[in-house]
C-alpha cells in the first residue's frame, strides 16, 4: 500500500550567502507551489544563527516525490552555488527503485542517508486549519 512520503534534507549555508539563500528558496517555493499541486507541505526552516537549512517535504506518495525531483533537477545543483554541504537526508515512505537512485544520484559521499520505508501507522491531514 502506498502511503505518504516525506523527505527532510539538512544543509549548512556558506558564509555571507544567508539572503542569496533567502532569495533562492523564495524562488524555489514559489516554482514548487505553481508546478506541484499533489505536494502536501513544502518548508525551510532555519537555525537562529541562519549558518543551517533544513527541508521539510510531504508528498502524498512516492511518486511525487519523483515528480518533484524532475522538476527542481537544474535548481537541486545550483543549490550549492549558496549551500556549503549536505549534513543529513532523511526518507520516510517507500521510494521506487527510481527514485531511489535519483536521491543517491543527488546526495554527497559519506552524507548519513536515513532510510524509514515501513509507514507503520498514523495519518495525514490535508485539510486541517
Amino acid at each position: 500500500m502506498s502511503g505518504p512520503f516525506t523527505f527532510i534534507g539538512t544543509y549548512s549555508i556558506k558564509s555571507g550567502k544567508l539572503e542569496e539563500t533567502k532569495k533562492h528558496l523564495q524562488e524555489l517555493v514559489d516554482l514548487v507551489e505553481t508546478n506541484e499541486p499533489r505536494l502536501i507541505a513544502f518548508n525551510f526552516y532555519l537555525d537562529p544563527q541562519g549558518n543551517t537549512l533544513s527541508c521539510v517535504q510531504v508528498h502524498p506518495d512516492a511518486a511525487s516525490m519523483e515528480f518533484h525531483m524532475k522538476l527542481l533537477a537544474e535548481h537541486i545543483r545550483d543549490a550549492f552555488d549558496y549551500l556549503e554541504k549536505t549534513q543529513s537526508e532523511q526518507v520516510y515512505g517507500t521510494p521506487s527503485d527510481t527514485l531511489m537512485e535519483k536521491l543517491r544520484d543527488f546526495g554527497e559521499p559519506g552524507v548519513p542517508l536515513t532510510f524509514m520505508p515501513v509507514h507503520e501507522v498514523g495519518f495525514t491531514r490535508t485539510n486541517a486549519r
